[in-house]
């Protein structure tokens, strides 16, 4: 076995163990463009800045991207493990496909909303795509105001758009239901204003098989076939901006039960939006990795925890409007 290779200072070439922490474990937008800097000493590294700064600065802000990404679907997964309104019953992967077997309800009876079945599957990528199949959409308008929070104060210009994913690594399915395959597909559109990059972040690609959030624009397409059937168009949305529209339309609100639905969601959606004020400041994305690691698992259980205490808020309300 070939012994691993000993990093360099950046400085001096002499053996170091000390990584430039502002610049590590960037994502790639260019095969090898993202590399590890090392420092045998702090002298030999504030000797280097002048030459390090402008490739360290670069990748500090991939990482906030990057992390940007990972946080957005960490709480959309969270706003849906406790607030999900498939009456599944069972989770099955069978010739490249994910069914997930469900109690079809008629648009006459109110949705089960409620935590997600884990006693269903112990598979976490079964799990993800189970809760966010669908959601691209609910994802674009829910996810807005944290998406400006996160990212308010860094060069981007950020828009949505509607795709066709052509080649899914795993479809999922809902049995009974319609076969939506090949259907749209809605996606952010990032754009570095200082840089000569565009990224897709798309939040809820785990109901195809995809395992990264983020993705340079040209791979992202390349590699799943895609097609553009909307936009890109201004990312303004706010937590309900597609309900806005639904409830325009007679479909959704032919029955006492959906126009309940559509209400307790808003209701939902309404906390959601208040806990994101409330715990998203500035500067939120910068911290080490340890100290990061631990502020994201605590704003996602505080977030679940949130939900689940809106969702009880939200069910008392409606029953006092209704005795009144």
């Amino acid at each position: 076995m070939t012994p691993k290779a000993l990093a360099k200072c950046a400085k001096c070439e002499t053996k170091a163990k000390t990584m430039c922490l502002g610049c590590s474990h960037a994502p790639e937008y260019q095969s090898g463009d993202s590399r590890v800097v090392f420092y045998c000493s702090h002298k030999c590294q504030i000797m280097d800045w002048p030459k390090h700064k402008a490739y360290c600065k670069n990748m500090q802000r991939r990482k906030l991207l990057f992390r940007a990404a990972l946080i957005l679907k960490a709480a959309m997964l969270a706003y849906r493990e406790t607030v999900y309104d498939v009456d599944l019953t069972k989770i099955e992967y069978r010739d490249g496909v994910l069914y997930l077997h469900q109690n079809q309800r008629p648009v006459s009876s109110l949705s089960k909303r409620g935590p997600f079945p884990n006693h269903i599957t112990d598979n976490i990528d079964h799990k993800e795509a189970a809760l966010l199949k669908s959601q691209s959409t609910a994802a674009m308008s829910l996810l807005g105001p944290l998406t400006r929070k996160l990212l308010g104060g860094v060069p981007l210009k950020i828009e949505t758009m509607v795709v066709n994913i052509g080649r899914p690594r795993v479809p999922t399915r809902l049995v009974p239901g319609p076969d939506l395959y090949g259907g749209p597909h809605a996606v952010l559109k990032i754009e570095r204003m200082e840089r000569n990059e565009t990224w897709i972040i798309d939040t809820t690609g785990c109901q195809y098989g995809f395992r990264d959030v983020l993705v340079p624009f040209a791979k992202y397409f390349i590699d799943n076939e895609c097609r553009i059937l909307d936009g890109p168009r201004v990312y303004d949305a706010c937590e309900t901006k597609e309900l806005d529209y639904l409830s325009t339309l007679h479909i959704f609100n032919k029955t006492k039960a959906q126009r309940q639905d559509m209400r307790l969601e808003r209701l939902t959606r309404h906390h959601f939006a208040v806990f994101v004020y409330m715990s998203v400041h500035d500067n939120f994305l910068v911290d080490s990795g340890a100290s990061y690691k631990r502020k994201i698992d605590r704003f996602v259980n505080e977030l679940k925890t949130h939900m689940v205490d809106s969702m009880r808020k939200a069910g008392d309300n409606f029953e006092d409007s209704e005795d009144d």
